[in-house]
């Protein structure tokens, strides 16, 4: 999953999710075709739910009683070819510790991302590694749309990590290679204030942010409820795989020319 996902956590403090209960809506799969003609400035990604402008950095920890995690996550100027579309390079690092003072990398990985013309973010990629001290493996959930690079005998398809318009219950897919990568998404509330808790957090509430609900086949049980918000994207994770684990933003960097974002609209 991308962005400020919890994996490696081991324990945390119940929190109650009733907050992120799906409004009254009827819900709806929502299923865009992928057709690259329609991506005529695909890294100019402004969707202002999930802004990827070169420069723009954030930081998310995440704490339990026997550990922290720490994830940063910068958009570079570096670009790749997928599936016939220029697509955005994003570096994301997670780091694991006792506390996050001593947190060491345990996974490095390039999300590869790009909007086409109407405003959808769409998902095309990620090459992700494992790391054991300086030694570092590519994880399984690793794809690349267009290419079938674990040979499952068929290629990897993208698909929509923030659609440009969307209402509560809208569900969508985020990605999908066979047996590997197969997230799904279900927006389970709108208009929403959310409030951080750590003392360290980057700001403490923001206003008019959207809630969904993010899954995969491949991981029955595991669920995360993330919360967008205006102009800066995911500003908390919570992972509910058992026990439920808080990651929040506690540092973001916004480069001057990210003022002005496409407005998305809700139903």
């Amino acid at each position: 999953m991308p962005q400020s996902t919890c994996k490696t956590l081991r324990s945390g403090p119940l929190v109650t999710l009733a907050a992120f209960a799906s409004t009254a809506a009827a819900a709806r799969t929502v299923s865009i075709p992928f057709n690259s003609s329609n991506f005529s400035n695909p890294l100019r990604i402004d969707n202002r739910y999930f802004p990827l402008l070169p420069g723009m950095a954030w930081t998310y920890e995440a704490t339990a009683p026997d550990g922290c995690e720490v994830d940063r996550m910068q958009v570079t100027s570096d670009t790749r070819l997928l599936d016939g579309v220029t697509t955005r390079a994003v570096h994301d690092a997670v780091y694991d510790g006792d506390t996050c003072a001593d947190a060491a990398r345990i996974e490095d990985t390039i999300d590869y991302y790009a909007q086409d013309d109407s405003g959808n973010v769409w998902y095309m990629g990620e090459r992700s590694l494992n790391c054991d001290g300086s030694k570092c493996t590519l994880d399984e959930g690793s794809w690349l749309a267009g290419e079938d690079i674990f040979h499952v005998g068929q290629a990897a398809r993208p698909g929509i990590i923030m659609l440009a318009q969307f209402r509560s219950g809208d569900s969508y897919r985020q990605e999908f290679y066979a047996g590997h990568a197969e997230d799904e998404a279900t927006v389970t509330a709108l208009s929403v204030r959310t409030k951080l808790r750590r003392a360290d957090a980057y700001r403490r509430s923001f206003s008019d942010c959207i809630v969904t609900k993010e899954f995969s086949q491949l991981e029955k049980g595991s669920i995360e409820f993330k919360s967008y918000c205006p102009n800066v994207g995911n500003v908390l994770t919570i992972e509910h795989h058992g026990k439920a684990v808080r990651s929040e933003l506690t540092q973001f960097t916004g480069p001057s020319d990210a003022l002005r974002f496409r407005s998305v609209r809700t139903h």
